[in-house]
């Protein structure tokens, strides 16, 4: 029993088919965001004959999906809007709020919509009436365009609020309160994804592109323990993190509507037919994300993901002449290299905005360590501050940040060649006749069990060794206990942070060359970046002052101000009319 998304035909949408208890619909049709799309499309003239390129019925499918007017639903003619006099406070807030939370851009308003959900949970648990004030913060922060949301998104939202909160109440009902913890996070998380997909209903061609990328990879690997399904599965998530870049919540809202495709069609008055299955949905997702080889999986994929973000750029860029340019070889070439050079320079303008991004959080950080640990311990317990230990530990990390970051050079025209002969066979390849050639287990347990046990021994010495060489430079320096560990806390949170920084030059990187000490430098800076890693996800995303203060200290009073605000707006503006 596999589960597996196939293109049957070339037809107007790719076509899913049920095996077990996963069932891929159809791709729902929304309108589409046209205004990023040039008018005009300039093809340049080929200098010799048309050099032909096999097009699979696969690719055939996605052009007719990509090219096909998608039906548009009906919008209310009156439109949401809010004072700009008070929009600007809420999106200088959201700008700082955002810049303490590592995040992918792309996935910055889904969380702010689960943000938002959970502060107004806290005097409304069941979310009653709160779909109209939701959308006004969203408008107010800048997250849509203000006048661009119909007044029946306020129904459509509230819908789905109730919806998901009655299924929650349901299945959470006589479970430990551990459980119901765990249910009510996974109902905000898909929750906010529906809402984000309401408000901004422009998936249709996202979606196709990811299960193009998923068929065509998937066979790659074998099954998992002889289990195709399983395999599948993990083949799915890993494109979703690796190509579409998508969190854990977007993955799950992914895998829930393609495991229940009507509950997106579904009230909380008919929520009864998908009730018995709901609960054990829930559960095989969670299964699912926590997989023991779901990051060998991941990074086994992501090797050929460069080629397919060339080729939807490709598609995105041209979308009423992509079947012109993937027939011709010289036009394709071109498009090829246009496409690559436009992202390389890309590539150097999101490094600059995530160092900043990163930077603003270190800084602010750091500012708060020191006067919460480092200066009273200086004080009260040291009864002297150190000012050198105090100026390094300001000064060193963001240092460390820019010195990596300026160090990373962008790949050249040997990787955009490569990419270019990648992506010709990817547009005739026919998943049919790929064959498994690596097998899951023996990718992630490696060649040898003994040489991978005596470089174990050895990368856990190299813990001792970077770690020890720190500590002793940092004695030399006059460092108390306190200021080496608030700077080992900061160097390996900064160079795991610019490590992900970093990480995006390779997005595109398909020729990759390293010096001849690259792998014993890595080897010895792996504990710093394993150390950050963890820090990361186990400390900060758990135990964030920052996160902390801007959400229960600032956010629920600044926004009740804006609320006020904007409500006073609206009732001047009232009166002015009945003058007029």
């Amino acid at each position: 029993m596999a589960v597996r998304i196939r293109y049957t035909t070339p037809t107007l949408s790719p076509h899913f088919e049920e095996m077990g208890t996963l069932k891929f619909m159809e791709q729902p049709k929304h309108p589409e965001n046209t205004q990023q799309e040039s008018r005009y499309e300039i093809i340049p003239a080929p200098q010799q004959a048309l050099i032909p390129v096999p097009v699979s019925n696969y690719t055939k499918a996605l052009i007719k999906t990509w090219t096909s007017p998608h039906q548009k639903t009906a919008s209310s003619p009156n439109k949401i809007s809010v004072s700009q006099t008070v929009s600007f406070l809420a999106f200088l807030y959201e700008k700082m709020r955002n810049a303490v939370e590592f995040r992918e851009e792309h996935l910055i308003r889904r969380a702010a919509i689960e943000r938002i959900l959970k502060r107004r949970m806290v005097l409304n648990e069941n979310g009653r009436d709160i779909a109209e004030p939701l959308i006004k913060e969203l408008l107010w922060a800048r997250y849509y365009e203000n006048g661009t949301i119909g007044e029946d998104a306020i129904s459509k939202v509230q819908s789905a609020i109730d919806k998901y909160f009655f299924l929650r109440n349901e299945i959470s009902a006589g479970r430990k309160g551990g459980e119901q913890e765990k249910i009510a996070s996974f109902t905000l998380e898909v929750l906010s994804c529906e809402i984000d997909e309401i408000l901004y209903p422009n998936i249709a061609r996202r979606e196709a592109f990811i299960h193009f990328v998923y068929q065509l990879v998937r066979n790659n690997l074998k099954p998992v323990d002889d289990n195709e399904q399983e395999r599948d599965i993990q083949a799915y998530i890993a494109v979703e993190r690796a190509f579409a870049h998508s969190d854990n919540s977007t993955i799950r809202y992914s895998l829930l509507r393609l495991m229940l495709p009507e509950i997106t069609e579904i009230s909380w008055q008919t929520a009864d037919k998908v009730l018995p299955r709901y609960y054990d949905v829930y559960k095989d997702i969670e299964a699912s994300l926590v997989h023991p080889l779901k990051d060998k999986i991941r990074n086994f994929f992501k090797k050929q993901m460069p080629p397919f973000f060339i080729l939807q750029d490709i598609f995105e860029q041209n979308p009423r002449s992509i079947e012109q340019i993937l027939k011709d070889e010289t036009i394709l070439k071109h498009k090829v290299d246009e496409a690559c050079r436009k992202r390389y320079e890309e590539t150097k303008s999101r490094l600059r905005r995530m160092g900043i991004r990163s930077f603003i959080y270190i800084v602010l950080t750091k500012v708060i360590f020191a006067f919460i640990i480092e200066i009273p311990y200086d004080m009260y317990v040291v009864k002297t501050i150190s000012y050198l230990p105090i100026i390094i530990n300001i000064i060193f990390p963001p240092l460390l940040m820019s010195i990596i970051i300026l160090s990373v050079t962008v790949p050249g025209d040997e990787n955009t060649r490569k990419i270019f002969n990648y992506i010709k066979n990817i547009i005739g390849q026919d998943p049919a006749e790929t064959s498994a050639s690596v097998s899951v287990e023996k990718y992630a347990k490696g060649k040898s069990v003994l040489f991978t046990t005596l470089f174990t021994a050895f990368y856990l010495f190299t813990y001792i060794v970077t770690f020890g060489a720190i500590i002793y430079a940092l004695s030399k320096l006059n460092f108390n206990p306190v200021s080496q560990g608030i700077f080992i806390f900061f160097v390996t949170l900064v160079a795991f942070f610019a490590f992900r920084v970093t990480a995006i030059t390779h997005e595109y990187l398909v020729v990759d060359k390293e010096g001849p000490l690259t792998p014993l430098v890595d080897f010895f800076f792996l504990p710093i970046l394993r150390v950050g890693q963890w820090l990361s996800g186990e400390v900060l995303a758990k135990f964030n002052i920052l996160i902390f203060i801007f959400d229960f200290i600032i956010e629920m009073p600044l926004k009740a101000i804006v609320e006020v605000i904007d409500e006073w707006v609206h009732f001047v503006h009232l009166k002015k009319e009945e003058i007029v």
